[in-house]
């Protein structure tokens, strides 16, 4: 006879756990007793009893009691790969061996998981053998309700011990112990209430708090720190601030209550002295207190939306002599990065009228118009399908709860389920979204017009004339999906419909970018209208000719 191996261990790594290999090993020598020829061994780590195998999603989204437990927990739930390897084979042997039944699943009280894996245990006539606690043949209703009494003994058995663990917690962390994975630069857990002092962060912990308490600048200490220790770890001015704010390394630590007192576990290790941290404390609550206290002068819609081409970080906004520059940060912290200065690029126009990042992207803007106008017409076209959408996600939902409740009797499998909810998904939500949409929804064959010659068409004037109010600016430049990465010779724009690539030009001694102007062409009207048969070309003169890019209704191109 065949079986497949199942492990699982709830906390711990990723990769690997000793838990998890002393269970494979228990369950090889039972194989080997029962003269069992094990065809497949799978496992979880670092994963919950509570949550369901990959494929099950759909009953997970159905199941109330999963859901709210999900929400409670404090970190992101994965469903199980290994055990749906499991499932997926349970045609193919005769028994699942596990360490103890909990490996398989820890139900929360309410959870159709249970049911779901027992279904198809029974389906596929697949025993489940315990290294504790010997065989279980769910097909049999004695041991299948023997199974369901433990399971709910188990459940809350484990919600006293769950309680307890974070009594013990508190009690420990009040104690003055660190009781956890210390996730701190320099400080490395070992377990067991262990903690371990890494020596080569001594000098740099010793080396940002002696340059705070000389009131240096945060960009300059970051810079050292890059320049000298950049080679393992990056710093930015976050890692400076973590590594300021923990008493650790004075030999204190917070209580449950939020109170400081002292560590027993780095006692004689201490990397600083109390009086120092302190010191520390005073400055950068100073400089926080005095942090983002100016109103905002700047209109910045561009920001978070640049990129270095070099590097691939964000661009960050600089002022100098009033005007306003996008420069990347890591030049200034890592004097390795100086190409990084290749994608400095200016945001407002020059005085002598040369045309900078902000007057380059409108003609792009005319994409959102476009766009708008595409979705209008789409949308009006659907509120005549409007009952029968309504009626179709009716018969979608009468379905899913039909077969659902079917599951639940026993009278449906899990596979059939599966199918239909998967066949469903997309088109369910389709549908939701559009029906959501379509009620809430004014627009008409009238409404439609007025957007077609008097909306669209006086922010297409605007838009060409350079002269678009900053908030309509702003939407139109986020509902176009516009960012951009910059570099020495040109700017890449990606947007809704594609990519276009500007070069940059010299003038001046400086980079600016290519001026444009902009045409519009409707066919059997000479009025400015954005409707289906609109033809916009933007011409940017960069000196040479070529087509930059062809999205149907807006063409552009270069001279």
């Amino acid at each position: 006879m065949k079986a497949l191996i199942y492990a699982r261990q709830s906390s711990g790594k990723d990769d690997f756990s000793e838990s998890v290999e002393a269970q494979i090993a228990n369950c090889k020598k039972l194989a080997a007793k029962e003269k069992l020829e094990v065809i497949g061994i799978y496992k979880d780590l670092n994963t919950s009893g509570e949550t369901y195998p990959v494929g099950a999603e759909e009953i997970a989204r159905l199941d109330k009691a999963y859901m709210k437990w999900v929400l409670n927990q404090s970190s992101k739930k994965d469903f199980r790969l290994g055990l749906c390897q499991v499932l997926q084979k349970l045609s193919e042997v005769d028994f699942v061996l596990v360490n103890e039944l909990t490996r398989l699943y820890r139900p929360i009280n309410g959870s159709f998981l249970e049911g779901h894996i027992n279904q198809l245990l029974k389906e596929n006539e697949v025993k489940v053998l315990q290294v504790q606690g010997g065989a279980i043949d769910l097909s049999k209703f004695d041991q299948q309700l023997i199974t369901l009494i433990k399971n709910q003994i188990l459940y809350e058995d484990l919600q006293k011990k769950r309680q307890n663990s974070i009594n013990a917690f508190r009690i420990k962390k009040d104690s003055g112990r660190l009781c956890s994975d210390a996730k701190m630069h320099g400080i490395r857990y070992l377990g067991n209430g262990k903690i371990e002092v890494i020596p080569e962060w001594v000098e740099i912990i010793r080396f940002i708090y002696d340059n705070i308490c000389a009131y240096r600048p945060y960009r300059a200490i970051i810079r050292d720190c890059n320049e000298r220790w950049g080679k393992e770890v990056f710093f930015y001015e976050s890692s400076i601030y973590a590594i300021a704010k923990q008493p650790i390394y004075c030999g204190y630590q917070y209580n449950s209550q939020g109170e400081l007192i002292k560590n027993v576990q780095i006692t004689g290790q201490e990397f600083i002295s109390f009086e120092q941290w302190q010191e520390v404390q005073k400055i950068i609550s100073h400089k926080r207190a005095d942090y983002h206290v100016k109103a905002k002068k700047h209109w910045l819609p561009l920001s978070g939306k640049l990129y270095c081409g070099e590097c691939g970080s964000k661009l960050i906004c600089l002022l100098e002599h009033g005007k306003i520059y996008y420069t990347c940060n890591k030049r200034t912290l890592d004097r390795n990065h100086v190409n990084c200065r290749n994608s400095r690029i200016r945001f407002e126009s020059g005085l002598r009228g040369e045309s900078a990042l902000y007057d380059a992207i409108y003609p792009l803007l005319s994409i959102a118009l476009i766009e708008r106008h595409r979705k209008a017409v789409e949308l009006l076209n659907d509120k005549n399908e409007l009952a029968k959408y309504d009626v179709e996600l009716k018969n979608l939902a009468t379905k899913e709860e039909q077969l659902h409740e079917m599951f639940l009797d026993g009278l449906a499998t899990e596979e059939q389920l599966r199918n239909l909810l998967t066949r469903n998904k997309a088109r369910r939500c389709e549908l939701l979204k559009k029906v959501t949409l379509l009620k809430s929804s004014n627009l008409n064959d009238e409404t439609l017009q007025d957007l077609e010659k008097n909306v669209l068409a006086d922010q297409f004037n605007d838009l060409a004339n350079k002269n678009l109010p900053q908030g309509i600016y702003e939407r139109l430049l986020n509902d176009a999906q516009i960012t951009a990465t910059s570099y020495a010779d040109r700017v890449e724009f990606n947007t809704l419909y594609g990519n276009v690539t500007l070069p940059r030009i010299r003038s001046t001694n400086r980079l600016w970018m290519p001026k444009w102007e902009m045409s519009l062409l409707n066919k059997g009207t000479k009025k400015c209208v954005i409707d289906k048969n609109t033809q916009i070309t933007v011409t940017y003169f960069t000196g040479t000719q070529a087509e930059l890019a062809d999205f149907g209704n807006l063409r552009i191109v270069s001279q």
